[in-house]
């Protein structure tokens, strides 16, 4: 090998090395927080991904407000299923908990996944077609964090309502339309859920969401746990990768 192969090869083992050793090439800052929406994020629990929280807690709205419509007239078994469904959608106005961590729920889930699909689109390296394609996505969202806003306003009145008859009444509503956060509904009766973005629920911005990542190229992979969870945002606003250390380093976001 001449000198100035040996010094090529120099050269690329030092940038592995300043990679942690890693062999492959890291993905880019718009994928990983594609990543931060879909697989993992540092705060959520389990370190799950931020739309995948939305889901799961949708889902458990769900349940809860199923319970309370099956309650008859027991107000207080109304009241506390519908207690839940407002929990697990909307539970503190993005209040941190007693370990300064977000309490998420369907708001603080989703709200989360619109922003980091927007830190990939402001991301340097990002392709056309997010660039083009995120943006209605991030639109559309709003569908679901508006009626996020009315799950809370009126689980927030039948908890506080002294009526068991109001209570079942509002209880039934409250239920459409924690199903229609997962689910899309018919609002305007052509007899298609889902047919426009006002009609959206979570199933309709999983498959927008995932239509665009299937338009990647080069194509859309599963990112590493490791650049997912220590990917970092400098007081500057640029976003870096956090440097390999012999102790696996410490985790962080924004």
């Amino acid at each position: 090998m001449n000198i100035s192969g040996m010094r090529l090869r120099s050269l690329t083992v030092v940038g592995l090395l300043l990679l942690g050793g890693c062999a492959s090439h890291p993905p880019t800052i718009a994928h990983t927080h594609i990543g931060h929406v879909l697989t993992g994020w540092w705060d959520t629990p389990n370190q799950e991904g931020l739309f995948v929280v939305a889901e799961k807690s949708a889902q458990v709205a769900l349940q809860a407000a199923e319970s309370a419509t099956a309650s008859g007239n027991d107000l207080g078994q109304i009241k506390s299923g519908v207690a839940r469904v407002v929990v697990a959608t909307d539970p503190t106005d993005d209040h941190p908990d007693a370990q300064g961590k977000i309490v998420y729920g369907v708001k603080n889930a989703l709200r989360g996944a619109v922003d980091h699909v927007r830190f990939a689109v402001e991301s340097p390296d990002v392709s056309a077609n997010l660039k083009a394609s995120a943006p209605q996505f991030i639109q559309d969202a709003n569908t679901v964090l508006d009626r996020c806003g009315l799950i809370k306003a009126l689980g927030n009145d039948i908890v506080h309502s002294s009526s068991p008859e109001e209570g079942k009444l509002l209880s039934q509503e409250l239920l459409k339309l924690t199903r229609a956060n997962l689910f899309g509904d018919d609002s305007n009766g052509d007899g298609v859920v889902g047919s426009s973005p006002k009609e959206y629920g979570l199933k309709q911005l999983r498959a927008e969401l995932q239509a665009m990542i299937d338009r990647e190229n080069p194509p859309y992979t599963t990112v590493d746990s490791w650049y997912l969870l220590n990917l970092v945002r400098l007081p500057s606003g640029v976003w870096i990768f956090r440097q390999r250390s012999s102790t696996g380093g410490g985790y962080g976001g924004y």
